[in-house]
């Protein structure tokens, strides 16, 4: 039989005349198999996210020792590891985990930990079609001591030499469908995409990495903030945790939540405010526990639960995250967090 390929459809018209079928007939299926062809190609290439993130990315280089070292002191490792690491990151990888679909929008360097980044969140399923690579940039690394007996952790950081993102560079239609935007810090971009995210109707949920000073702005457009009790101390040093919840909420939040490592979270929304406990353990790191606590809140505000169901959730992945060493290396699937806290429960 004689095909002649036309780029558009496996069968033209031209063919089906040749192969005897009638004029008419081969129009109507050359037109179907066209029609069929651009319905694929008008398909997006990534499906539209749940989650956005804008913010932190990078290599962390752990080490295990046996205890926290002393000045000049030659210690020996326990373990060391290279894994994915940044608080935007490990955040959205733990939601991806959980069965949401998420976005990351940062820029790294060309240089070597920046692929190793981009392909461990490739890995991980997060679509990262606007991570922006800069030439001659060079990526945010950590090197990350940990402290065996009790899994704590001293972090040194090389800030990345590439630019912060512009707010020029991001596409409004992008924050038109996802339900949850996810930033770490304030700057024109950050804010850009919250003000659309929230014209969007979507959650904005801040994990703060910089003082009260500097994130003022965006708190503005922010649902969910949670915060370290670290940061909150150094915000309103003579508060508890339940009054900086409160005064968020003051500020236009709709969730509140101070989380407080192995002493839980501190929850405020709808003119009420509670503690939760953690989960125990046996922790060997604590690196990302809390980035793990802030992916799983957003997949749970994906799913509309209470505040309670939320907080009880995302305090179960964040403690199972402790269980290995690096941000990602214990975070949990739906099925393991929802096993979990049913032996929790009983």
């Amino acid at each position: 039989m004689l095909k002649i390929a036309t780029g558009l459809c496996d069968c033209p018209a031209r063919i089906l005349r040749l192969c005897g079928e009638s004029s008419a007939c081969a129009t109507i299926r050359a037109r179907a198999c066209l029609s069929e062809r651009r319905r694929k190609l008008s398909k997006p290439l990534n499906p539209a996210p749940d989650i956005i993130g804008i913010g932190v990315c990078t290599v962390d280089y752990l080490v295990i020792v046996p205890r926290l070292p002393q000045r000049n002191e030659n210690m020996r490792a326990r373990r060391f590891a290279r894994e994915l690491g940044g608080l935007a990151s490990i955040a959205l990888v733990a939601a991806a985990r959980l069965g949401a679909r998420a976005r990351l929008i940062a820029r790294i360097g060309d240089d070597e930990a920046g692929a190793y980044i981009r392909a461990a969140l490739r890995k991980e399923g997060i679509d990262v079609s606007q991570l922006l690579v800069e030439a001659g940039g060079e990526s945010q690394v950590s090197v990350i001591v940990v402290d065996e007996p009790s899994g704590d952790r001293s972090i040194m950081t090389r800030l990345p030499t590439s630019q912060r993102l512009a707010a020029g560079e991001l596409r409004r239609e992008d924050f038109a469908a996802a339900r949850v935007l996810f930033v770490d810090n304030c700057n024109a971009a950050t804010l850009q995409a919250a003000q659309w995210a929230r014209a969007a109707g979507a959650h904005v949920l801040l994990d703060p990495s910089q003082p009260y000073a500097e994130i003022a702005p965006l708190l503005e457009h922010v649902t969910v903030p949670i915060v370290p009790e670290a940061w909150a101390r150094a915000w309103l040093p003579d508060q508890p945790p339940s009054a900086v919840a409160e005064r968020l909420c003051q500020q236009g939040a709709e969730i509140a939540i101070v989380t407080r490592g192995e002493r839980g979270a501190v929850a405020s929304w709808d003119g009420q405010t509670q503690s939760f406990p953690a989960f125990a353990v046996d922790v060997v790191d604590t690196t990302g526990a809390g980035d793990a606590y802030h992916g799983a809140f957003m997949y749970a505000l994906l799913q509309g639960w209470d505040v309670p169901r939320m907080a009880s959730f995302a305090a179960a992945v964040g403690a199972l995250n402790c269980r290995a060493l690096g941000g990602r290396s214990a975070l949990p699937s739906l099925d393991e967090v929802e096993r979990f806290l049913a032996r929790s429960i009983d």
